[in-house]
């Protein structure tokens, strides 16, 4: 008997066939999207370092076109995770969306509200798009703690999958949670001092971080705590995000070096919505532009972000993922001290400034454990520590740190109450329900 060979598909015909495997895959499984990576923590390419598992697998990365200016979205222009820009009223309401193209537009076309300080409101990040919410479950490799897979899905496949993020200061779940578009602004009300974010301003400077953290309540009209600094919960899912769609763990060079250099004369020169126009990702591979990711500007770069949550308190790095005890810490509120928080185990090693070469995986998230490696290697950002004390985090650099910023650049050397220039805060919002 001839045998009969299967016919040669043409692009078309491979573009149908591919088609139909990923609908009879979703029929076998379910309609969920499930998304992940791993990492090797003994690889020191960055690139290499991070391996496509699940519906990832083949997908193109995102990055920076740097010579023609353009940002790439690889596979990835469609994600469930991607958030929406807005304008949130600090009674605790959505009051429209923006054009993710122009934030000087709302999605109507008509102008926005981004430069006016007398709207009782911030412009935001939404997060959580059609009912799906992002939960992550982190895998370390068995024996192998600096090793680990991450998922993220856009259901609760099983109990150890956690959308910190979606819990509000009340305890509910929530559909959405919401980040800052810009850097903090301190603004007088007329009767407060306000921490907003809103376009044109020169960003806040030489505050303690009680001083921010009140600036930030401040935009809370009633008892309930809806607006707070940033918190650790989003840093940790951002973070995984960029991963996910860079497919690197060199952050600078996939998205932007971001504003690493110039010193203070760089920062007071810098005004919030520098990057209105540049869509939800855009950088520069010089240091003296700002970097945007996910919709908001200067994820790292330009100041030092104090995030509530994250404490090294003599050495041992202790975490707060929810306002309230639902993520198995035994306080409510966020503290300076780390009193309550729940304690990873993990005490910083190598040398406070170098760079991370060495991250430990848990449940929660990715830790940085030794600060041995370089600017191109591993995770190619730095680390701060102070094994003494109570330290209080900042995230992502400032405009003097050069190649050192970037996504996980962590500073747990400082102070809740140390006060600098290069020392800021920006807003995070959770709703009522």
């Amino acid at each position: 008997m001839a045998i009969t060979k299967p016919p040669v598909l043409d692009e078309t015909g491979k573009a149908i066939a591919a088609s139909l495997a990923g609908i009879e895959k979703a029929l076998k499984r379910g309609s969920y999207t499930l998304y992940a990576f791993h990492i090797d923590g003994s690889e020191s390419n960055p690139a290499s370092k991070v391996t496509y598992l699940e519906d990832a697998k083949g997908m193109t990365p995102a990055g920076m076109d740097y010579t023609n200016g353009v940002f790439s979205y690889g596979s990835w222009a469609d994600a469930f995770f991607m958030p929406r820009p807005c304008m949130v009223l600090q009674e605790g309401v959505v009051d429209y969306y923006l054009d993710p193209d122009d934030y000087t537009k709302k999605e109507d076309g008509t102008a926005s509200d981004i430069a006016d300080t007398s709207y009782a409101g911030n412009a935001m990040m939404e997060w959580g798009q059609n009912g799906k919410k992002i939960w992550y479950k982190v895998v370390p490799d068995p024996g192998d703690v600096t090793s680990g897979t991450v998922y993220i899905c856009d259901e609760q496949l099983d109990p150890s999958y956690h959308a910190w993020s979606f819990i509000n200061n009340q305890g509910r779940e929530v559909d959405h949670f919401y980040t800052p578009i810009y850097n903090g602004s301190s603004v007088n009300d007329g009767t407060n001092d306000v921490m907003r974010s809103m376009s044109g301003l020169a960003v806040s400077q030489s505050l303690t971080g009680t001083v921010e953290r009140d600036r930030c309540l401040a935009n809370n009209k009633g008892s309930e705590v809806l607006w707070y600094t940033e918190v650790m919960a989003d840093r940790i899912l951002i973070n995984f995000l960029l991963i996910l769609m860079g497919k690197s763990t060199d952050t600078q060079t996939v998205f932007g070096r971001g504003l690493d250099s110039g010193s203070q004369t760089a920062l007071n020169a810098y005004r919030t919505g520098a990057l209105n126009d540049k869509g939800l990702f855009f950088g520069y591979n010089d240091g003296n532009h700002g970097v945007k990711v996910f919709g908001m500007e200067n994820w790292w770069g330009a100041q030092w972000r104090r995030t509530a949550g994250y404490i090294l308190k003599n050495g041992d790095q202790r975490v707060k993922l929810t306002y309230g005890q639902q993520d198995g810490s035994t306080v409510d509120g966020y503290n300076t001290t780390g009193d309550g928080y729940i304690s990873m185990g993990i005490s910083p090693t190598g040398t406070s400034g170098g760079y991370i070469d060495v991250m430990n995986f848990n449940d929660y998230g990715m830790f940085g454990k030794n600060s041995s490696g370089s600017s191109s290697t591993h995770y190619c950002d730095g680390q701060w520590f102070n094994n003494s004390g109570d330290r209080y985090a900042l995230f992502g650099g400032y405009s003097s740190n050069g190649v050192h910023c970037g996504a996980f650049y962590c500073r747990l050397d400082s102070t809740v109450s140390d006060a600098d220039w290069h020392y800021g805060v920006a807003l995070s919002y959770r709703p009522r329900e």
